[in-house]
């Protein structure tokens, strides 16, 4: 299938010069002082009756560019935030390349005070390529972390007792900060987004089904924030402050900054965030009463029943910071730095209680209760240069990137066990069982991107890119008691893990015929791992090397109607914890341990979507995955139980998804979008083979309610059926969410915003094996009321962002 793949892929490129000859349009905009005017908005119009035929942004340098324009007479428009809205006259397009009238755009004289408020984005955009969470205008998301954000967005679910997300029902989830991968495991990205203040971000992009630009990494897609950068002409900045609580207190704070002159711009942002927080966790397991339930001697008929009651308190503090500068020494060229920092701290403490009876009915034989106290300080940092150039009007583009990436974690689990035997009431000496595990990821990548239009007017998209990452893991395990206590070699580790991932990709885009869009992507990806258990003495290495195509088609159907059909291959790798045979105890019965021979999963990625007027998406997702890698539960000596990841078989899943927009009375917009899914699950566990099926969906719908003198209301709801995951299942689930807005002045702005009102955001759950099953429920400190007042300084009037993905925007992921 693949060499048939790439021979169409080539034949392909090679049948494009005999397309329909088309050409490119190039034009300036400018200022009334005849000065560039970056960033603006390009709309090419047919002259006979105004329709959309193409849009773009003009360069830094003020100019733009399309492709693809067929001959004819149009009309080209540019709008600028600050600047009245300026038409061309007629012009006509010929089967050579034109050049456009130049604009030119006078200040507006309105103020931004005069401006009326009658629309605001919808919290939720589906576009076509991706689904878009506009957190910057949301009164709910405001005062929020990026996590509580993420939970409110269709498709997406947050496990909290595993610290995991899942896209569309889908483990393999890939997140980036900017376009830039995190590299970390996805426990830290979680624990990251937990301490990230919603205040700093501008918007969450949902990419499903990316392209050959984008690393094959993540089985089910890429989760993009996009941290605010505001970019506006001289000095200006905003400020934001939020305070609330629910049962424990929450602040955030955050400040953006920007300087912007002709050549040069200067941007920062920080952002902190603090409180406290509770996990409630129960739970039962009925399992075998010796043993792990396998073997020729297993007895099934004798069970443990095991009941844990764990109730801990949290207290928080995150910190995210972000600077960077832009310097253009010419009209095409322009050289960036950038940082990006993370900081977290995190405690928490309580008892976990555990109840342990040889049937559900039968009297106790042992109690234990623990005191259990944790602390992780994290840091992780990443630097950005950045060079791009254009080679003239129609030359191409170059764009360079160099990352280099540093986290390190300090991590302190104690437990503190006293244990009662039930038959006799007799104590045993209370336990120690101290767990400090310290880690470091460093992170080395660099790639070059080129993209050019062709004399056959498609579009080449070519680049390389090479990532280094070396980790180190030391876990230290003692035991004994608290007064005396001694490293106990057989379950401490230490682990070092590295990775070098050396790709290439070439992507050809343009028009097939006179309506159909088609881009053709081929990705090569070479790897190098090696796995090191200096504890155990045991290495384990990789090498492979995989071919990843992706083929996207577009085409209008009917009037304001689209299709697009996309596929792609994609890998999954562990993460570098996944592979690290260390353990790590929740309570001294139940732990999780890494696998170092854990394979990639594979994943062949299919989407049919259907537009309807740019407001009305449809899509129907299918994937099939092999070597699914999945965290198992099993038995282990009687009473206790252990989580691994493992390679564990093959799934399957389709997924309907329609999203569309309902206006119920002037000035209220409602965006809902409905989920169903049907998984297959084909795996082996204890070498029995099982199949489970499941039908299930989600709803997700969001209200934006203009009431008129400043004030703007939102609602927000969420319920999802019963569904399967693999071995674990889970009943209805649903949360809601409101908010209030009262717009003081154009600069000022009170937000008041309640999130998960009825206290229903809950995760409950069944893991469910041929020896053994456990029911888990838990909850936490979701039902919280949030004041949020920000403030806008500075100049206001010209939008110039320049967005850039760099070299690390893949990596660190899967680090910890």
């Amino acid at each position: 299938m693949r060499l048939l793949f790439t021979f169409i892929v080539f034949a392909c490129l090679l049948s494009t010069t005999s397309l329909i000859a088309q050409t490119t349009l190039t034009g300036f905009v400018r200022d009334g002082a005849n000065k560039p005017l970056p960033f603006a908005s390009i709309a090419l119009l047919n002259a006979r009756d105004s329709t959309l035929a193409k849009g773009g942004i003009s360069s830094e340098t003020g100019t733009y560019q399309l492709t693809g324009v067929r001959a004819g007479r149009y009309v080209v428009s540019a709008s600028v935030v600050g600047y009245k809205t300026q038409k061309s006259p007629i012009f006509e397009v010929t089967a050579v390349n034109t050049e456009a009238p130049v604009l030119l755009l006078s200040e507006s004289a309105k103020t931004l005070n005069e401006v009326a408020i009658v629309a605001k984005k919808p919290f939720v955009e589906q576009e076509i390529d991706r689904l878009v969470i506009n957190v910057a205008g949301s009164i709910i998301a405001s005062g929020s972390t990026a996590l509580e954000v993420l939970e409110k967005a269709p498709g997406v679910t947050v496990d909290r007792q595993n610290d995991a997300l899942q896209l569309r029902g889908k483990d393999g989830v890939i997140v980036q900060i900017d376009g830039k991968q995190t590299y970390l495991s996805m426990q830290d990205v979680v624990n990251m987004l937990k301490n990230m203040s919603s205040d700093n971000i501008e918007k969450i992009e949902l990419i499903t089904n990316p392209g050959a630009r984008y690393d094959a990494s993540g089985n089910s897609g890429i989760i993009n924030i996009r941290l605010k950068k505001n970019n506006n002409i001289g000095t200006n900045g905003t400020a934001s402050l939020a305070g609330g609580s629910g049962r424990f207190d929450r602040e955030r704070g955050s400040l953006q900054l920007n300087h912007r002159e002709e050549k040069v711009n200067v941007f920062g942002n920080y952002s902190l965030n603090r409180g406290g927080n509770y996990f409630d966790f129960k739970t039962d397991r009925d399992q075998p009463a010796q043993g792990d339930g396998t073997g020729p001697t297993a007895d099934l008929t004798q069970r443990n029943f095991v009941q844990q009651d764990t109730y801990l308190t949290f207290r928080d503090l995150g910190q995210n910071a972000k600077a960077g500068l832009d310097y253009m020494p010419s009209k095409n060229t322009t050289i960036g730095v950038a940082w990006t920092a993370f900081w977290s701290e995190h405690d928490e403490q309580g008892q976990a209680n555990a109840l342990f009876r040889r049937g559900v009915n039968q009297p106790l034989y042992l109690q234990t209760e623990t005191e259990k106290n944790i602390a992780t300080v994290a840091s992780n940092q990443l630097g950005n240069l950045n060079v791009q150039h254009m080679f003239g009007s129609t030359g191409g583009q170059l764009n360079v990137d160099i990352d280099l990436g540093h986290y390190q974690r300090q991590f302190a689990n104690t437990l503190v066990t006293k244990t009662t035997l039930a038959t006799d009431g007799a104590a045993h000496p209370i336990a120690l069982l101290d767990n400090r595990m310290p880690t470091t990821v460093d992170i080395r990548t660099a790639k070059a991107d080129y993209s050019r239009t062709l004399p056959s007017k498609w579009k080449l998209e070519t680049g390389l890119k090479s990532t280094s990452v070396s980790t180190d893991n030391n876990v230290t395990i003692q035991t004994g008691t608290p007064e005396a206590s001694q490293v106990d070699p057989k379950q401490s580790n230490h682990f070092q893990y590295t990775e070098q991932v050396n790709a290439g990709y070439v992507s050809m885009s343009g028009q097939w015929g006179a309506k159909t869009d088609v881009q053709l992507g081929l990705r090569a990806e070479h790897t190098h791992s090696e796995g090191n258990s200096i504890t155990l003495n045991n290495i384990v290495r990789r090498d492979y090397l995989n071919i990843f195509p992706s083929l996207f088609i577009s085409r209008p159907v009917a009037k304001n109607q689209t299709m697009t059909l996309s596929y792609s291959y994609r890998i999954d790798r562990p993460n570098y914890q996944n592979l690290n045979p260390a353990r790590s105890f929740v309570d001294p019965y139940a732990f999780s341990q890494g696998n170092p021979y854990l394979k990639p999963q594979y994943t062949h990625s299919l989407e049919l979507k259907h537009g309807f007027n740019g407001k009305v998406f449809t899509s129907l997702g299918a994937s099939f995955t092999s070597d699914l890698i999945f965290s198992v539960s099993y038995p282990l000596d009687g009473n206790k139980a252990y989580l691994i990841s493992q390679n564990i078989g093959q799934s399957q899943g389709y997924n309907l998804t329609v999203s569309f927009p309902v206006t119920l009375t002037r000035g209220w917009t409602m965006q809902t979008t409905v989920m169903g899914y049907y998984n297959q699950f084909d795996y082996t566990y204890q070498d029995t083979p099982l199949t489970l099926r499941q039908i299930s969906g989600r709803l997700n719908s969001s209200s934006a309610i203009v009431l008129g003198k400043g004030w703007t209301a939102e609602f927000s709801g969420r319920v999802s059926t019963p569904g399967v995951m693999a071995v674990w299942t889970v009943p209805w689930l649903g949360s809601m969410d409101a908010g209030l807005q009262k717009t003081v002045s154009a600069k000022l702005k009170v937000k008041l915003s309640v999130q998960d009102l009825l206290h229903t955001n809950l995760v409950i759950g069944t893991i469910n094996v041929p020896t053994s099953i456990q029911h888990f429920r838990y909850s936490l400190d979701t039902r919280v009321a949030l004041v949020n007042v920000s403030y806008v300084f500075g100049n206001q009037k010209v939008k110039a962002a320049r967005q850039r993905r760099t070299a690390a925007e893949e990596e660190m992921q899967r680090a910890n």
